[in-house]
């Protein structure tokens, strides 16, 4: 898969939005629900990875965001736990959903580059057609075995594995540092025994 900025920074938006709505856990703390603003806050801040802008998300848009930010988990688990054909499934209906057409577009003296929600499109539409077509074209490349689940305990999150040797087994360094806090302790509790 040829990575381009605008690729990149629309599938860590959609990792983003897939773990703010589908991750039971994230980095030991247990995931907020039936909270809009946090709901919101969450939208937002991944929709704020791949544009410099953020619509402002009605609540009719914000219960769209979530289910699709829900079904793009889904489908991050299909593809990591190598399970393709379910998630091909499930990026297809919310490519459906999110009307994707490819589209070039310029915004100023910017090159040209693809988008994936005609021109006019509703912001938040537009955003998540982009996000969605950034997993497809995942699944449909050899880097998809870059996706993986962290490997901490409580955290349920997807990243991309960014090492050359595809050897990152946590999401963060504050998943790495609690999972290397946890083994310390259990040597020293095993070893005062």
């Amino acid at each position: 898969m040829d990575v381009t900025s605008h690729l990149r920074t629309a599938l860590d938006a959609a990792i983003a939005l897939a773990n703010g709505f589908g991750a039971a856990w994230t980095r030991g703390r247990a995931r907020v629900s039936g909270d809009r603003e946090h709901d919101r806050e969450t939208a937002s801040s991944a929709l704020l990875l791949a544009t410099w802008r953020v619509p402002s998300i009605e609540d009719r848009a914000l219960d769209g965001v979530a289910e699709v930010g829900a079904a793009l988990y889904r489908a991050l688990g299909e593809l990591a736990g190598g399970d393709e054909d379910a998630a091909a499934a499930t990026v297809n209906g919310l490519l459906r959903r999110a009307d994707a057409a490819p589209t070039l577009t310029r915004h100023g003296d910017e090159p040209w580059h693809l988008h994936f929600a005609a021109p006019g499109a509703d912001p938040v539409l537009a955003w998540l057609a982009d996000l969605v077509t950034a997993v497809a074209m995942l699944l449909g490349s050899t880097e998809v075995t870059r996706l993986r689940g962290c490997a901490a305990q409580r955290c349920d999150r997807f990243f991309l594995d960014a090492t050359r040797g595809r050897t990152q087994r946590f999401c963060s360094t504050a998943c790495q540092n609690r999972t290397k806090v946890a083994a310390f302790r259990a040597r020293s509790r095993a070893d005062e025994r």
